[in-house]
This record gives C-alpha cells, structure tokens and sequence, in this order.
C-alpha cells in the first residue's frame, strides 16, 4: 500500500510538472526582477511562467543588441566548466561579479583594448540593436557597421560609457544628456567580454560578458555610468524623435511599422507659455506626447473631466539631475489637492526620450488611447481637462505632492482634427474690427444681450476667411457669446443706427429694422479662440453695393451683477481675392423658447431639434451641401452634444459629438473630412441634459441658467436657408404635462403668441430676461391677426391679478389651470414644481413624448421670410446608428485570463480527478 501511495505521488507530480527547485528559483527571479525574470516575463503577463533551464546554450548579447546564439563545442564547454573555479557560491540573481575570473586564459580570447576591434578596418562586421518597447511599440532596429564605430573609439566600450545627445529645441545643448535605460540602469563593464558574429556566421574577435543593460546595484560609492551614442541614428532614436519603417520579423513574430512622430497639434496649457504640450494623434492605438516645461524639477500632466484632482489621471515626468536618467511615473490624484499623489499599480506610459538644460525639461512619451486600467483616463474626441503643475525640484522616493501654486489646467480634444491653420501668404489679407463702443452693462440683471449695428467698410465684396475674438481681459468672465448676423435689409436707416452705441436685444427698444439681422456670419463662445476656413472657402462680406450692413450681439452672463463697461467684439481676416468656395452657416437646433423643457433632478434628458428632409430638399442644391465645421452650443446644463445626419430613414455617422461638453471650451468642431449632406436629408440636434443639481425645471432662454440646443454648421455651397430648426407644438407640450386649458385665454392664442417676437410685455421675468424664440416662425406684422395677438396679451394680464410673484417668475407662473379638475386653481409653473421628477418612469415618458413626438417645424431663409410654411411634424423612424462594437476592458481580460491558464486548469482537474478516485 505505501509503494502504491508512492507511486501516486509520484505520477501526481510528473503530471503538474512538479519542480521544486525550478519554482524556488523563478520565485527568487520574479521577487528580485532579475535577468532572467525581465527577459522571460513581458511586463503585463507576470503570472505566466517558462522553465529556466540550467542548460541553456550560451547566448550572444551585447548591451541591448540582439540575441544570436554560438556555436560552441559542448564537450569543450563541460570540461571547461569542470575546471573553473569559483571562490563563492553560484549568484543565484544573475548579476555579473566583478570577483568572477576564468583562471584558464588559453581558452578565451581576452580583449582588454577596444582598439583590437575597432581598428580591424577590414572587417566589415555588421551589429543589429533591438530594443524592446513592451507593447505599442514592439521592436525596432538600427544597423551600422563597424566602420562607424571606429569613428567613435573614444566613447564606445570605455570605462564610463554614455549616451549624450543635443535636443534641438534646448538653446543650451552643452548640458542636455540622456542615459539609456531600457532595461534598468545599465553599465558595461570596461573590461567586458564581447564576441561579434559576423554577417558570414564567421567569429570576430570574443567579447563575452552579460549582454543586456542590467539594473546593477548602486552602492554609495559608485556613480552611474552613462552612455554615448555611437551614431547620429542611435542619438535620434533615443530621443524619440525618429522612427524607421521595418518589415522584417523578429523571433518569428511580424515587427510593426513604427513612424516618426509627427506632432500636429500644440497647445501652450498656460498664459505665460511655461507649459507647452504636443501630441501625435494619428496611431489609432497609442498616442504620443511631448511636453516641454520652465523647470529643473518635475512637470505633472494630468487628465480628468473637470479641473480638479479627484479621479484625475496624472503623469510625473522628470529628468533625474545626477543621473540625466529621464522618469515617467503613472499615477493618479485623490480628493485632497495637498495630498501626494498615488502610483498607479499599472504603469501605462512609456518614456521615448527626454532632456534638460539649464532652464526647460523636455520629455517625450507614449500611451494608448485606451490602458484598460481603471486608474487611468480613456482618451477621445471629446473635450477633456488637460491639467498640469510645474515643482521646482525632483520627487523624492517617486512621490510628489500636486504643488500648490504652479498649476491650472485647459480644455483640449486629443483626438480630433486639428483647426485650419491660417494662411502662409499674409500680404492681401486686411482686418475688420467690430466692437462695441463701451455700452454699460446692467448691473440689477444677471444676463444681458447688447446688440450693435455696423456698416461694411468697403463696398467691394470680400470674403472671410477667419476670425479671432477681441475680448477684454478684465471681462473675459463676463462674455459668454458673440455672433455677427447679415442684415437682410439695406435700408439707409440702418446706417444712422450705426451711429449709435446699440441697444438690448430683442427688447422694445430695439428697432424693429434690426429684426431682419439674422444670418450669423461668425458664432463665438467661451473658450474658443476663432476659426480659420479651409483655403478654398470664404464666406463674402459686403455683397450689397448700396451698403451692407450687420448687427453684433454680445451676451453678458453677470451673476454677480457686478457694472461693468466693455468694449468686446471680433476681428474679421477679410481678402480681396475671393476663394473657390463661397460659405455660409447653418443654424439647426431647438428653437430658444420656454417651451423646450428640461426637468430637474435628472442624470440624463435628452432633447432634439429637427431639420427636415423638405427644408432640405427645396433649399439645398442637387449636389448638396459641404460641411466644414460646426459649432455646438449649449449651457451650464449640457453634458453630450451631437450633430446626426439621417439619410433614406437610416442614420450615417454622426457629423459631430461631444459626450464631455464643456460650458467654458465651446471652440468649433474642424471636420477631418468634409461632410455632404444631400436634398432630402435630415439633420438632429440633440443635447443631453444634466441637472441632478437642480430643484426647478429648466426652460429654454438666453440666460445661461437657462437652456439652448444649437448647431452652427459652416457649409458651402451658400444657399438662401439660414435656419432649419424644431420646437415643442403648445398644445403638445401642456398635454404631455397633463394640462387641458388655462382660465381666460384658449390654446390657440397661446400658441400664436408664443410664435411672435413681440410678446415682451408678458414674456420678459421680473430679472428682465427676454423669453424669444432666436428664430421666430413668424412676426407680429405677419400670418396672425393683429386683434388675436392684442385678446391673448390681455387675457394674460388680466391674469396678473391670480398670481403670486415668485423669484423665479416666467410666463408659465402666469397661466392658472382650469382643467383637469384636480390642477384647478395652480399655476402651471406651480404644477410642473410639484411632478414627482425623481420617479423615472415619469421622466422617461415625458422625454419619449417630448422627443419623438411631435415637432412644430421651421426652414428660414436669409430674407427674414419662411421657405415653407411652419408644420407640425412627428419625430422621423429611422435606423439608428448602431453603437460600435468594441470588446470592453473586462472582457478582454477575461480572455486572457482563460487562455493563460486553461492549461493548468486542465492539469489541475486531471490531479483532483485521479486523487478522488484512489481515495474512494
């Protein structure tokens, strides 16, 4: 019975491939990351083990060269290995001992004089260097010949070996060094023994020692040794900068292509340049950075949604003053902005190179787009916080606290088209001011709209081909948008208006003349910094050869109503030679109204305007239309913004989106491909709301506690169509809320009132905000009877005398319901406080009904007049665009997992199968 046990046992463990002392010894590697270690195990697959044979064949490596293996005579090799003596024991870390001698001299070719090789002029002996770049950049190579190296005897194979290299962009280049360290803090010994094998498979002269860059343990007494390039090609390799094309293979595995980084996009993240960021966005895997900082110490890049340190992705980058080694520690910040920050358990950021002089650190370094590494932030096209901090010294023991004052953050898209840049030749290209001339802005009002008129000054057509803003520093706070509308009409009348220092928007004491300025030539907002047009496309100015005129309309979002004087606009870049391409820009979106609705206390709500397929196609030309860019515009509310284009009843891809809008970066979205939009299709604006924070309904206004939908889409050819836009039917939306008529006033004359623009005396809030529609459907003067428009506005005064004034008084808190019954006697402002919002079916219903419901259309053209008539329609049915399929961070984990250990998942079944069966 005991030798059956035995056997068992013994047949157990030949069949889990039971190895004591190999496993002893792959422990001791993977807890002291030794030689072995690092080059059995890839960093990110530290579970999976390989056997570490004794009895190995010998392997050729020099430095980071690549492994060839030797022909060595194994009987030789065994009585030489008998013979040799050790005075200590075997070094089971791997590392080389300097105390270590072959006391059998005939047996090896020692070369103590690099001279031996490097003067063999003769030899035409060819070395590859690899090196390993984990992941995203596996392998590349650069060959040079021994030739080159005779160049360079001075600094090759020396005692102290380093790499030095001269960035381009450091003025002072004497200083700027960097040490390779690929796998470690390398060293060569002076006295290493190295063999060459040579393209013939002849051997050169042997050079024999430890053949990878080892990390050596630094003693007090030992400084690092760095190392020289030997040529120009290894100097720019390790810089980062230069990357070769390979299709070869290595170890039977296919090299991927590695292009040299080309950083189209630059952003200086501060006001004082400081901080400049470039980045490489076109690898659809990876991305790659070089961030350039005023300081010796460390520079912090960070990614998070919002300029704070809570869940922020950060990046310490620093070049270590004694070593000139170049560090990149990935980490992420806590809620605490004094606390250290915390190191990633993933390192997900690899350094391609670096520098320091005697001002600026420079470092380069890669990252994929997605990590899969929950610590770390997943980079797109959508607007992100880029933050950064500058320390004046190096971290200490890889932890450095987020400094204090050194530091703010930018609103950037990383993975989008990159804007047009302005023109190479500036010679005919005149500028046009137009600003305000210091209006004082209301200081008992939170938002206020000052509207200018302005005359073309010249009478002979320009075109557009850019724009930037001209916003006074002290009131940048202050101005949330600027647009430049054409006026339609080309009475002599508006030019005495250009006299005047303006007037309130779409207040009574606006002229009515400026109600025909409403094509926008230019849309601004917070954060953007202009726009250049593509050099085949202009937009025209002063078309009119009796005089053009155009209306700037500033809005001033002043919640500490503060009096403020300002004198802020936009500077036009006009050319004579007119372009190929004549554009104009296209307003879609929810018309602004108190009747596009947003409940409180939502995660989500989405709302849509609606473009139809008969706007377009009765204005649009046979070939369509070109989109260029589009400017999405929305309030402190806004969360994800999207422009979807729908075709047949089928959506095509989304001509933008944003799922991280941001209220203070609304910079325009530059196509990386041109969009055409045919007769007949249909456009969607869609914004979806967050209001978690908020215990009232939000309405549609021009306030920025209120809420706007809008697309300007720059396009060409220019067609007559300015707007093509959607709002919520009257009738529509008070059923939806339940609501089946007020006291006084019917719902026809409601709905009529609510399409007019001069409805101000009953619409205008006790904060003297306006409550318009930005593109009304119709005009007082217009389509409705004048004695309706005067019925509906007394009815709603009458109904003063049944309202209690609120703070947050609208036009809603002056209609009383009548019926139903059980809402009898409420205001509607009352009744929509009182929904239970936070139940989610109620909000979803409402949402669903409001959404893809019924929609009151509008399709205007630059004449101030209706290219069709306004129509109720429903939401269309179409395709949707199916999401994009793409295995998820988990998953992908979970194959991995799988496979790695199905083999000793089986072994292990197999093991507990046979046990239970002697057992039993």
């Amino acid at each position: 019975m005991l030798l059956l046990r035995l056997i068992l046992v013994l047949s157990l463990c030949w069949i889990a491939r039971c190895d004591l002392l190999d496993l002893y010894v792959q422990h001791m590697d993977e807890t002291m990351r030794t030689l072995a270690y690092r080059n059995r195990h890839h960093p990110k697959d530290i579970t999976f083990r390989i056997k570490r044979s004794l009895h190995e064949e010998p392997l050729l490596r020099v430095g980071t060269f690549k492994k060839q293996r030797l022909d060595v005579d194994k009987e030789w090799y065994a009585q030489w290995k008998a013979k040799r003596k050790i005075p200590y024991k075997d070094d089971g870390l791997d590392f080389p001992n300097s105390r270590e001698e072959n006391l059998d001299t005939d047996q090896h070719e020692l070369v103590n004089n690099t001279s031996r090789l490097l003067n063999r002029e003769s030899e035409e002996t060819t070395i590859t260097m690899s090196v390993e770049m984990n992941d995203t950049l596996d392998v590349f190579d650069i060959e040079y010949s021994t030739e080159e190296l005779s160049k360079s005897n001075d600094t090759v194979l020396s005692d102290q070996q380093s790499i030095e290299y001269q960035d381009p962009i450091v003025e002072s280049r004497e200083e700027t060094t960097q040490t390779l360290d690929f796998q470690g803090d390398g060293e060569i010994e002076g006295n290493s023994q190295f063999e060459i094998i040579s393209e013939t498979g002849t051997a050169g002269p042997r050079l024999f020692d430890d053949p990878i860059l080892k990390r050596i343990p630094k003693s007090r007494d030992r400084v690092p040794k760095k190392y020289i390039p030997p040529t120009d090609k290894l100097a720019k390799l390790l810089r980062g900068t230069k990357y070769h094309d390979l299709d070869e293979t290595v170890d039977n595995r296919p090299r991927r292509s590695i292009k040299e980084p080309k950083f189209t996009r630059h952003e200086k993240l501060d006001d004082d340049g400081e901080v400049i960021l470039e980045w490489d966005p076109s690898d659809d895997k990876m991305v790659t950075f070089k961030v350039t900082a005023k300081t010796l110490g460390y520079v912090g890049i960070g990614f998070n949604e919002k300029n704070h340190m809570k869940g922020a992705d950060i990046l310490l980058a620093w070049v270590d003053d004694h070593t000139g080694t170049v560090n990149l520690l990935d980490s992420h910040g806590i809620e605490d902005p004094d606390a250290a920050l915390v190191t990633d358990t993933s390192q997900d950021v690899k350094v391609l190179g670096g520098s320091q002089n005697k001002t600026h650190t420079s470092v380069i370094f890669s990252r994929n787009w997605q990590t899969c590494d929950p610590q770390d932030h997943r980079l797109t096209g959508d607007t992100i916080r880029v933050l950064w901090a500058l320390h004046p010294s190096d971290p200490e023991l890889n932890t450095a606290i987020w400094p204090g004052d050194k530091r703010g953050g930018k609103a950037l898209r990383l993975r989008t088209a990159a804007p047009h840049a302005p023109p190479r030749q500036t010679q005919d290209i005149k500028h046009w001011d137009v600003k305000l001339n210091q209006p004082p802005v209301s200081d008992n009002v939170d938002t206020t709209y000052w509207c200018k008129i302005f005359k073309a000054p010249h009478k002979e057509k320009h075109h557009m081909i850019g724009y930037t803003p001209l916003v006074e520093k002290e009131n940048e706070d202050l101005v949330h948008h600027i647009i430049l509308y054409e006026c339609a009409s080309t009475l002599s009348i508006l030019g005495h208006h250009a006299r005047i220092v303006g007037a309130s928007c779409y207040s009574p004491t606006m002229p009515r003349e400026w109600e025909s300025c409403l094509q926008p030539v230019l849309a601004w907002a917070r954060g953007s910094t202009g726009e250049w047009l593509p050099e085949h496309v202009g937009i025209p100015i002063a078309e009119h050869a009796e005089g053009s005129y155009y209306m700037l309309e500033v809005h001033y979002n002043n919640p500490t109503m503060k009096k403020v004087v300002d004198s802020s606009g936009v500077r036009l870049h006009l050319t004579p030679k007119l372009r190929p391409e004549e554009a104009g820009i296209l307003v879609a979106g929810v018309a602004v109204s108190p009747l596009h609705l947003i409940p409180p206390r939502q995660k989500e709500y989405a709302t849509a305007g609606y473009c139809t397929p008969h706007c377009t196609n009765t204005m649009f030309p046979e070939n369509g239309v070109n989109i260029v860019s589009v400017a999405l515009h929305s309030h402190l509310a806004g969360r994800r913004l999207s422009l979807k284009h729908i075709r047949q009843g089928k959506e095509l891809p989304r001509i933008v989106q944003d799922n991280h809008f941001d209220f203070e970066y609304q910079q325009s979205h530059t196509l990386e491909k041109e969009v055409k939009v045919l007769p007949g299709d249909e456009l969607v604006a869609e914004c979806v709301y967050g209001t978690l924070d908020r215990t009232k309904p939000t309405l549609g206004g021009y306030a920025a506690s209120q809420e706007m939908c809008l697309a300007f889409i720059v396009h060409y050819p220019r067609t007559p169509l300015a707007a093509c836009y959607s709002m919520t039917p009257v009738k529509h939306l008070f059923k939806t809320l339940g609501v089946y008529s007020f006291k006084g006033v019917t719902m026809d004359h409601l709905e009529k009132l609510f399409l007019t623009t001069r409805t101000d005396t009953v619409t205008i809030p006790s904060t003297g905000q306006q409550q318009l529609p930005i593109y009304p459907a119709t005009r007082a003067s217009e389509e409705i009877d004048e004695d309706l428009i005067k019925e509906a506005k007394s009815a709603l005064r009458a109904m003063r005398d049944y309202t209690v004034e609120h703070d947050n008084d609208n036009v809603f808190s002056r209609l009383i319901i009548e019926e139903p019954e059980e809402f009898r006697g409420r205001t509607l402002a009352e009744h929509m406080l009182a929904l239970p919002w936070t139940e989610e079916l109620l909000a979803r219903s409402i949402e669903q009904s409001l959404y893809h419901g019924r929609h009151m259309t509008f399709c205007r053209k630059r004449d101030d007049k209706l290219a069709l008539p306004a129509d109720i329609q429903t939401f269309p049915n179409y395709t949707a665009l199916p999401e994009t399929n793409e295995t998820t961070c988990s998953e992908m984990a979970k194959l991995s997992g799988a496979s790695r250990n199905s083999y000793m998942s089986f072994i292990a079944f197999v093991t507990i199968f046979i046990t239970t069966i002697v057992i039993s």
